[in-house]
C-alpha cells in the first residue's frame, strides 16, 4: 500500500486544485452542482483507480481514459438537450447530471494509474 502513496496524493491534490479553481463548470456542469461532482466523484475515482492497478498497464489506462471521454461526450449531450428542451427533458438531466460525476471518476482513476505507473519505474 505504501507504493500508493504518490498516487493518492498526487489525485487528491489535483481535485482539490480542481474544486478551488471550478475547473468542472468552466468544461460545462451545472453550477449548482459543478463542485458536487468533484467532491463525490474524487472518493470513488480513487477506489477505482486503486482497483485498476491488477490490470495490465495498456488496458487500464486506455480503458479509463475511453471511458473519461464517452463520459463527457455524454454530459454534453445531455446539457445540449436538456438546453434546448427549456429543462423539460429529464432524461437530458439525468445524462447532463451523472455524466459529470462519471468524467471525475474515470479522469481520476486514469490519472492514479499513470502516477502508479511513474513511480513503479
Amino acid at each position: 500500500m505504501k507504493q500508493y502513496a504518490f498516487p493518492f496524493g498526487l489525485c487528491i491534490a489535483v481535485a482539490i486544485a480542481a474544486y478551488f479553481a471550478g475547473a468542472t463548470q468552466t468544461l460545462g456542469a451545472h453550477p449548482f452542482w459543478a463542485d458536487k461532482t468533484i467532491l463525490l466523484g474524487t472518493p470513488i475515482g480513487l477506489i477505482l483507480g486503486y482497483a485498476s492497478t491488477r490490470l495490465p498497464y495498456g488496458r487500464a489506462i486506455g480503458g479509463l481514459a475511453g471511458l473519461t471521454l464517452v463520459s463527457f461526450a455524454i454530459a454534453h449531450v445531455g446539457k445540449t438537450r436538456f438546453a434546448a428542451s427549456y429543462a423539460e427533458d429529464t432524461f437530458a438531466g439525468q445524462m447532463w447530471f451523472f455524466g459529470w460525476h462519471a468524467v471525475v471518476i474515470f479522469a481520476l482513476a486514469t490519472l492514479f494509474i499513470a502516477a502508479a505507473n511513474l513511480k513503479r519505474t
